[in-house]
């Protein structure tokens, strides 16, 4: 038996989740048979009806299969065969000192664990990484790659292209053309106004980032800044309006003086910019106390910034980010932030992708992942 004891009664859905969260984590793998109706009822503690109601979910999606006179068995998912499943997302589009750098490139190793426990493999792009210069071009590539690998499905995170929104519908609108199933990382294809009819596995951006922002404020802070990039995606959007909203709630002001969009790399270069005096200005006449950052990297950026200026975090200053990638703890400062799940966005976005296989005619769906504020030294909290 692979399942401990349940304390008390579990209704179908409950069984039905942890079972499919078994299958696709590898519990039972493909072609093991399962416990018999009555083994599970004595496991989970129920009445056999429930358990039949969560085995015929499961069946439904096309995770097990029934065998008259053997039992019930997993199944690789069906439909997709042994058709690969693809990626686009937006490290392989432009080049990164590390994959772990981005939530994106730490998801990846989950997804192809729960894509191979699943009964798929995920088809990794080998079209070589160019210049910023090729941006467009490379993405369409690797999307004409994906149609005529003929893939069962594509992981699409849409991309960060400023004035271009209409690729990443291009992008997706072809590929389910092709019959191939797309389920969106992170963001949908263009403006937070306008739903598309694709599938999302992410987070709550704008709850999240009022959690953080919330917890400066708690922290003493009444002057709080906004970091993010010159380009605009339906993440960044959702961000900086929870921290408008943190602000707004507790009688704050959040005046445009205080949104920031630059490209933080620039902060490291060598060359003075007004953006590099004007971050300066705002920490040194006391006019920014703290600054919500839109991910980790930007936050370390500007950690790194402040350092060489001799700008003191957290006593000067402090700096919140967003993701908790692993070089968090090991900054010049350890960075408080908001902890996204990789393993539990990889397994939610394989269990939406064969949903969607087997089902492409079921609504478009929204599934969000719980995040954590992660408390450590750059907000202050030790001082």
């Amino acid at each position: 038996m692979k399942h401990k004891m349940a304390k008390k009664p579990i209704k179908h859905k409950e069984i039905y989740n942890k079972l499919c969260s078994d299958i696709i984590k590898g519990v039972y793998k493909a072609g093991e048979k399962l416990p018999t109706e009555n083994e599970l009822a004595h496991i989970f503690q129920t009445s056999r009806p429930t358990i039949g109601r969560a085995m015929r979910d499961l069946q439904q999606k096309g995770l097990i299969t029934r065998r008259q006179g053997q039992g019930t068995f997993v199944k690789p998912a069906a439909k997709g065969g042994n058709r690969p499943l693809g990626l686009l997302i937006h490290w392989q589009i432009r080049p990164v000192q590390s994959i772990n750098s981005t939530i994106f490139g730490i998801m990846v190793p989950e997804l192809l664990k729960y894509a191979s426990q699943s009964g798929y493999s995920l088809l990794l792009n080998d079209i070589p990484v160019g210049d910023d210069s090729d941006y467009i071009e490379r993405a369409q590539a690797i999307c004409r790659h994906l149609v005529n690998s003929n893939v069962a499905g594509v992981f699409f995170t849409p991309l960060e292209l400023a004035q271009h929104n209409f690729l990443n519908v291009n992008i997706a609108e072809r590929l389910q053309k092709a019959g191939i199933a797309v389920v969106l990382l992170d963001r949908d294809l263009t403006d937070s106004y306008h739903r598309s009819n694709f599938d999302i596995v992410g987070i709550n951006n704008e709850h999240s980032s009022f959690v953080l922002t919330s917890h400066l404020i708690e922290m003493g802070c009444k002057r709080i800044d906004f970091l993010c990039g010159d380009v605009q995606t339906t993440a960044i959007h959702d961000r900086y309006c929870g921290y408008r909203l943190a602000l707004e709630e507790n009688q704050l002001t959040a005046e445009k003086s205080r949104l920031h969009r630059l490209d933080s790399r620039r902060l490291l270069e060598s060359p003075p910019c007004a953006e590099k005096e004007l971050l300066l200005d705002r920490v040194r006449s006391g006019a920014a106390e703290a600054f919500v950052c839109v991910n980790d990297a930007t936050a370390a950026d500007l950690i790194h910034f402040f350092n060489a200026e001799g700008v003191r975090i957290p006593e000067d200053v402090r700096v919140v980010g967003f993701d908790d990638l692993p070089f968090d703890e090991h900054l010049p400062v350890a960075l408080t932030t908001i902890r996204q799940n990789p393993s539990a966005l990889a397994y939610e976005a394989i269990r939406t992708m064969i949903d969607r296989i087997n089902h492409p005619d079921i609504p478009a769906r929204e599934i969000m992942v719980k995040t954590d504020l992660v408390v450590r030294e750059s907000c202050g909290s030790r001082l």
